[in-house]
Order: structure tokens, then C-alpha cells, then sequence
């Protein structure tokens, strides 16, 4: 049997480990609860600092021409590219290119209502023979070959040609695509 003297001993040892353990969860509480407190410091203080710059963008929408500054930016994200000056330059110069093939030395092709985008063409035309549409005559070339050495035509096309009233011509709608924004 143990003495006296080894059971207070064995106490002391236990006491001791039972008091380090404690300290231990003790110092791991503390350590716990001041990180709390720090986080939540800084969370307050990042959010005071959200909702200041938030008032300052908020303030920014209450500014005269804001509305317009938000317009301009929408149109261009979502518009083309192209400043209106070139685009209508671009579209002139398709206009003269395509007028460029009505010159004929008989007046037997004529254009008219020109519809030009820089997506599409679609003009209005008459011939005084359909032969002048899709094949050589005299020498010359046909109408489609002609637009076809436009390079920045494609997907050309006669979808609908009808007979005049007096029977002189026929009236065609020739169609287009136009690639590369007319360049």
C-alpha cells in the first residue's frame, strides 16, 4: 500500500495537471474571446467605411449630367464602334460604288430606293431585259456578276422581279449583305 506521503504526492500531481489544463482552457478563452472582439472591430470599421463610400457613389447619381454620363456610357457598350461621321461617310461611299454599276452606256439598268446600312442593301431597279440580270450581253457583264466584284458585298440576291404595267421593263428588289462595314 501507498503511504501517506505517496497519496499527497499523487494529489499534487493530479492538482497540477488539473490546474494546467484549466490554465490552459483558460489562456485558449481568452485568446478565443479577444480575436472576437478584434473581428468584430474590424468589421465595424470596414463597414463603416462600405457605407461611406456607398453615400459617396450614391451622392454621384444626384450630380447634374449624371443621367447623361450613364446614357453615353450604355450607348457605348452597346452601340457600334463606328463614330456617326464615319458610319454615314461609309454609307455614301457605298452608295456611290453602287451607283458606280447602274452606269451603263444604254440606260437599260436604272436604281432607285436605296435602302443602306452598314448590315444590309436592298435597292429597287428596273431592266428592260431580264437577260441584263443573270447573263452576258454584248459583251458586258450581267448585274450580278457586277455587284459580285464589290468585296464588301455578300449573300447578293433578285428575290422578287414583276413586269411593268406597260410591259417596257421589269421591276426588281436586289438584296445584300454588306461585310466589313462597307470597307
Amino acid at each position: 500500500m501507498a503511504t501517506r506521503t505517496e497519496k499527497t504526492t499523487n494529489y499534487k500531481q493530479i492538482f497540477r495537471l488539473a490546474f494546467l489544463v484549466c490554465f490552459g482552457l483558460l489562456v485558449r478563452w481568452g485568446y478565443l474571446y479577444v480575436s472576437n472582439v478584434i473581428i468584430k472591430y474590424d468589421t465595424k470599421k470596414i463597414q463603416r467605411d462600405i457605407d461611406r463610400k456607398q453615400a459617396k457613389l450614391g451622392s454621384f447619381s444626384d450630380r447634374f449630367g449624371y443621367d447623361k454620363l450613364q446614357y453615353v456610357q450604355d450607348m457605348e457598350q452597346n452601340d457600334k464602334m463606328m463614330p456617326w461621321s464615319d458610319h454615314i461617310n461609309a454609307i455614301m461611299a457605298i452608295f456611290w460604288d453602287l451607283l458606280d454599276v447602274d452606269r451603263s452606256d444604254t440606260a437599260n439598268i436604272e436604281f432607285s430606293n436605296f435602302e443602306i446600312s452598314l448590315e444590309k442593301i436592298k435597292l429597287d431597279g428596273y431592266v428592260t431585259n431580264l437577260r441584263l440580270l443573270y447573263e452576258w450581253v454584248n459583251s458586258k457583264k450581267w448585274l450580278i456578276t457586277r455587284f459580285e466584284e464589290l468585296d464588301f458585298l455578300e449573300n447578293i440576291s433578285i428575290k422578287t422581279y414583276e413586269k411593268s404595267e406597260w410591259e417596257l421593263w421589269y421591276n426588281f428588289t436586289l438584296t445584300a449583305n454588306v461585310i466589313n462595314n462597307g470597307k
